[in-house]
């Protein structure tokens, strides 16, 4: 108990020529241990909070709410008539999946002409987060970004 309270000491005499607010909050225990290590921590909560405040989504602009996006995918009919195989099926049900979790708001699908690959492209707004293609009858994706 004295350790904390020498430490709170010297945490108020060092920050008394700029005031400031003690805060408290709850981590989980892994995150709390990591925490500890870190030769100044409130030097460290500091610069990454200033950092994570000073970045606004683009989605939601810094309401937190981001209830009206929803992820667009280009038309399967127009790409050339062909059965997908079980593996491109589920490839493409994955990245949809992973298109509505990074809050994407397009998945372009195009034909390839090599080997009757697909082509996709995974954007938010104008921000690419994502390309490759997927190739027809191998397991593997291909991505470029």
């Amino acid at each position: 108990m004295r350790t904390w309270l020498l430490y709170s000491n010297m945490l108020y005499v060092m920050s008394r020529s700029e005031p400031k607010e003690r805060m408290t909050f709850r981590l989980n225990p892994e995150l709390a241990a990591a925490m500890r290590q870190l030769p100044n921590q409130t030097a460290f909560v500091e610069t990454v909070l200033k950092d994570a405040l000073g970045r606004v989504c683009p989605l939601c602009h810094g309401t937190g709410d981001a209830t009206g996006v929803h992820l667009s995918v280009s038309n399967f009919k127009q790409l050339p008539k062909r059965r997908l195989t079980r593996r491109e099926a589920s490839q493409l049900k994955a990245l949809v999946r992973l298109g509505r979790e990074l809050l994407a708001t397009h998945l372009d699908i195009q034909a390839e002409s090599t080997d009757c690959e697909l082509g996709f492209r995974l954007a938010r707004a104008d921000q690419l987060l994502l390309s490759g293609r997927i190739p027809h009858g191998r397991s593997e994706v291909n991505l470029a970004h």
